[in-house]
């Protein structure tokens, strides 16, 4: 591909060399003379020293990076999924079932799908139309996996679990395993049954060894595009609205619901039965003891509003000069009444 293709196909003005090639994008830093490589701030330039590159996409003119052919696009975001798309490697996998597979009576398999060699489907399971199941996935009885999906090796989906259309489920995940239910009598731990269900709506995407808990009763659910990074637990019973994005190795307990258009940095912690708003902010490693409403932002332990949080941060790396100022105060005072003890005498 050359330069003028690309712009074309990026919808992008073109400036300089319509035939220089296109070559498979490397990170900015890294680009030298013939590479191609994408400038989605200017905020990055601000990192690199002065260079020359081949093709050069970006929002707007760079100031210190020089480019045989720039292709200046309204949304450099899209551009990049664009052309990333172009390079993503392509698996040639014939559809069909593998003999090396095992699959469950009254079990049905859409057109164009793929179940390969290990995989373990159970009875009464509905799979889409050009869907992928890699090899040692387990997909239980009664579960329904929609169109379109990608389930990596090692997935667990559990019984009667429902993973909607074009879902991508990474490596080691599991959906529906036992939710996190005992009661304790006579100073025992007892097993509650766990009978619900997960529902993954569309174009979710789960991480490599996230957990997702069925419920105890009812449902837990993921709602639509919602995407959950690796080593996320998410309890039984929780509900998450649709576009929320949740990092890694972030833990939401039982019955809490969590809103739509929520963000949520690594290793956050949310207690049970909270009502966390939509559009809510949440920094990383906060603990979260308490709802909160629509739209707020909200960091540390335990969690408050994040102006709130940077003020008394602020005063705490303070507390060293504050106490050497009140000793000293102190020690004055204490002077002042034993001057004034002396007089009195």
């Amino acid at each position: 591909m050359k330069a003028g293709e690309l712009a074309e196909l990026l919808g992008g003005d073109l400036e300089g060399n319509p035939d220089a090639p296109v070559r498979k994008p490397v990170p900015l830093e890294q680009a030298g003379e013939g590479d191609t490589a994408l400038l989605l701030s200017p905020d990055f330039e601000k990192k690199i020293d002065p260079k020359k590159v081949g093709v050069l996409i970006a929002g707007q003119r760079p100031g210190k990076i020089e480019a045989s052919a720039l292709i200046l696009v309204p949304d450099p975001r899209r551009a990049m999924i664009a052309l990333l798309e172009r390079y993503a490697p392509a698996e040639e996998i014939p559809p069909g079932v593998s003999e090396l597979a095992r699959v469950g009576e009254g079990t049905s398999v859409g057109d164009g799908s793929a179940i390969m060699p290990f995989s373990c489907i159970g009875k009464n399971v509905s799979i889409g139309r050009n869907t992928r199941i890699y090899p040692f996935t387990y997909v239980g009885d009664g579960a329904s996996i929609g169109d379109d999906c990608i389930l990596y090796p090692g997935v667990y989906i559990g019984t009667n679990c429902v993973v909607g259309n074009r879902v991508i489920v990474h490596s080691g995940a599991r959906i529906g395993a036992d939710g996190f239910g005992f009661f304790r009598i006579d100073g025992k731990y007892v097993k509650i049954p766990q009978i619900g269900r997960v529902v993954i709506e569309d174009d979710c995407e789960i991480g490599a060894n996230a957990t997702i808990d069925r419920a105890t009763l009812g449902e837990t659910r993921i709602g639509r595009g919602t995407k959950i990074d690796n080593l996320v637990q998410v309890g039984h019973n929780v509900t998450i609205g649709s576009d929320t994005v949740i990092a890694a190795q972030t833990g939401i307990a039982g019955s809490t619901e969590v809103g739509s258009g929520v963000m949520m940095g690594g290793q956050v912690g949310i207690a049970d039965h909270l009502v966390i708003g939509d559009n809510v902010v949440i920094m990383a490693k906060s603990g979260i003891t308490q709802s909160i409403p629509p739209g707020k932002v909200y960091s540390g332990y335990f969690a408050r509003e994040r102006g709130s949080f940077l003020k008394s941060q602020m005063l705490f790396y303070k507390l060293p000069e504050i106490w050497k100022r009140l000793k000293k105060l102190e020690e004055k005072l204490a002077g002042s009444e034993n001057t004034k003890g002396e007089d009195q005498s």
